[in-house]
């Protein structure tokens, strides 16, 4: 029953991308040629398009549009099939009530229309004979080459040739429709049957009755196979800035181009990368024929079999069947053989080592014509050994889009009440512009509603960080690749933000950490950074940084690695309470009229590298 011809000719995802328009050249055959709907500067010298507006998929009104002739299907197969998907939770529209104005399409046939996400055209002996029907099936038509709408087309007791070629029973309607109707229309509706009749479907013949159910039910597993596979991803709630991040990558991906192109989005952690990939992911996902997003590439590594559970999970999400993967050397193999003819949209979120993309993505033939490769990672790196030479970084929110975050997820509003300004610009300075420490912040302050609670939980949260914010961002850290590396990092917030690079490095040289090395990683997961040749670290990550060496010894300042607060140090030297922990101490100068320091004090810090007064 099921009935394979050929698509709309090259099949390329490019003529159902919602960023262009398609137009029909009639001559030297019928090819697709993109028409960009806004233009923008492109690394090609070429043009595509960058529109921010979502694809009509994301505002959908309804799963289903049913296109049939009443007289012919109705009350039976169209019947059948009607309640089928509802009865499985689909939202199917079907036309009871003759939504028609004239000879035109009304208003809210056009919206069910243009609002579906797949449309089910039943061709039957009568089809031809309703121009409604016809007038149906070329909006139809125009919804799945502008918007990418999918077209399921049924063909109920009648050939697919009999449609293309509007020969059988469809022969003796149009010699009718030639005569009353302009022959632009009649020239509209025979492509629309051309164009429908060429995509894949099933054929059916009446007298069939078991067939009828079976494909029933074939029909509607398909369509929740699709809408499945074309939901949109689960965006944050408020989306500040997000549609400049998605036209800067927009101009980066060229899409339309026929080259495979790898993109990276690289940053600190809680910067936005995963919900930047989201949302441009759902932008553009209906522009390619296959589509995945592995989420958590990270966290799912780990797990066993990780990277081939991931490698299944991706050949499923493009050709909808569990494939078996033994071992993940097995997994290489089969992607670069299925992928490499396919057009597919790849999302690899939260990547930290080289051998996850290796067993994704290693190299640009293994995907078809056209396809893109997104891989989001903290750690540059990465992207450098794969080659990728399109690195988009976000930058943090300013204060005005700061303060609108915070206000949003504190009090559900764009700006803060009058008498919370003061305390929100104070929490939006100190997050730094940080979507996911405005997030946490304004979330967990949103449940008190004492002002006086709230200033003094600020406070507390100065002192001790938030959890959430602290663990997601210390994932950086823990996969730093040595022990230098992370003695530099801790040495870097503790001590030496601020400090001139020729002094620092020559520092870290004298206590054998190889500093160039070190520092290169660093800079390459976004955790210092050189500006005027000074040493930079965003102030959330100098938080994070110092909690790691708070937390060594919560009570006992003696027992931690680095000391930098001042009555903490005077605790410790007054007491005589110093360990061979302490690896590192910053006095200020005006520490000495505190105490007169002795070779007693420091008998105990064996491990003591770095002593400073200033």
């Amino acid at each position: 029953m099921w009935y394979e011809s050929k698509s709309l000719e090259s099949k390329s995802s490019t003529s159902i991308c919602p960023y262009f328009r398609v137009r029909l050249s009639h001559k030297q055959g019928r090819s697709h040629r993109l028409i960009p709907t806004r233009t923008r500067h492109s690394s090609r010298g070429k043009t595509a398009s960058s529109s921010s507006s979502a694809s009509s998929s994301g505002s959908s009104k309804f799963d289903v549009f049913l296109n049939f002739r009443g007289e012919d299907t109705r009350k039976n197969f169209t019947g059948f099939l009607h309640k089928a998907l509802k009865d499985s939770g689909i939202n199917v529209f079907i036309d009871r009530e003759k939504l028609w104005v004239g000879e035109a399409i009304g208003p809210a046939l056009l919206g069910a229309i243009q609002g579906s996400k797949i449309s089910i055209p039943v061709f039957s002996k009568g089809y031809a004979s309703s121009k409604w029907c016809l007038m149906e099936l070329s909006q139809m038509l125009h919804s799945h080459t502008s918007n990418g709408q999918m077209v399921l087309p049924i063909f109920f007791d009648v050939e697919p040739s009999h449609v293309r070629n509007q020969t059988g029973s469809f022969e003796g309607p149009f010699r009718e429709h030639d005569k009353n109707f302009d022959p632009h229309i009649v020239n509209s509706w025979k492509e629309a049957l051309r164009m429908v009749g060429e995509l894949k479907g099933w054929v059916l013949k009446e007298d069939a009755n078991e067939d009828q159910a079976e494909l029933v039910e074939l029909v509607v597993k398909r369509v929740l196979g699709e809408l499945i596979n074309n939901t949109h991803l689960a965006e944050c709630k408020y989306l500040i800035g997000i549609d400049s991040h998605v036209n800067n990558l927009l101009s980066l991906l060229n899409i339309g181009f026929n080259d495979v192109q790898f993109v990276g989005i690289c940053g600190l952690g809680g910067i936005g990368k995963t919900t930047i990939a989201k949302a441009l992911y759902n932008r553009i996902f209906s522009c390619f024929n296959k589509h995945s997003f592995l989420s958590d590439v990270r966290e799912q590594a780990t797990q066993s079999m990780g990277l081939a559970t991931l490698q299944k999970r991706l050949l499923k999400d493009i050709f909808k069947a569990d494939i078996d993967i033994a071992d993940c050397h097995r997994g290489k193999r089969l992607i670069e053989q299925k992928l490499c003819t396919e057009n597919v949209l790849l999302v690899l979120d939260d990547v930290d080592n080289q051998e996850q993309v290796g067993a994704l993505a290693s190299e640009l033939n293994w995907f078809g014509q056209g396809s893109r490769v997104i891989i989001t990672t903290r750690n540059e790196h990465i992207l450098s050994v794969a080659k990728v030479d399109k690195i988009y970084w976000p930058q943090v929110l300013d204060h005005s889009q700061s303060l609108q975050l915070f206000s949003l997820h504190a009090f559900s509003r764009d700006q803060p009440p009058k008498d919370y300004k003061l305390i929100s610009d104070d929490v939006t300075c100190y997050s730094g512009g940080l979507p996911l420490t405005l997030k946490v912040l304004g979330s967990y302050l949103s449940g008190i509603s004492s002002k006086e609670v709230w200033e003094s939980t600020f406070q507390k949260l100065k002192e001790i960080p938030h959890g959430e914010i602290q663990r997601r961002l210390k994932i950086s850290y823990d996969n730093l690749e040595d022990g230098h590396q992370k003695a530099i990092f801790l040495d870097a917030a503790c001590f030496f933000i601020g400090w001139e690079k020729e002094t620092v490095y020559s520092i870290w040289d004298s206590c054998g950490y190889h500093p160039k090395s070190a520092i290169y990683g660093l800079t390459k997961r976004s955790l210092v950074q050189f500006e005027d040749n000074l040493l930079r670290m965003h102030d959330q990550i100098r938080d994070m940084g110092r909690n790691i060496v708070f937390e060594e010894s919560l009570m006992e300042p003696g027992k931690r690695s680095r000391l930098w607060s001042h009555g903490e140090i005077l605790e410790v030297l007054k007491e005589y309470k110093g360990t061979d922990m302490i690896k590192g101490m910053m006095l200020p100068c005006y520490f000495f009229s505190h105490i007169n320091l002795y070779s007693e004090h420091f008998e105990m810090m064996h491990n003591l590298r770095y002593l400073r007064h200033w």
